[in-house]
């Protein structure tokens, strides 16, 4: 049975499919590594959720929006104003 992370599955629309859940929170929700760090720090203990196996397929990337291909802009060059 696979578990998804609960914050991936709030916010599937705009991250694309949401990651296995991996870590039993404090609050006792499931979460991926991501969003487990992000939420409870790197001090908080790991409990790993009871029959979790690592996913055989490979998770799509997520879309992505649109950017400069070469991520370069062109700069504006400096033009003088003369006043008479």
């Amino acid at each position: 049975m696979v578990t998804y992370c609960t914050v991936c599955e709030r916010q599937a629309e705009s991250l694309g499919q949401p990651s296995h859940a991996r870590w039993v929170g404090p609050d006792g929700n499931v979460y991926c590594s991501i969003h487990f760090t992000q939420r409870f720090g790197h001090g908080e203990k790991l409990v790993r959720v009871e029959g979790y196996e690592a996913p055989t397929e490979i998770k799509p990337p997520a879309p992505k929006e649109d950017k400069p291909k070469n991520g370069r802009r062109r700069r504006r060059k400096k033009t003088e104003t003369v006043e008479a």
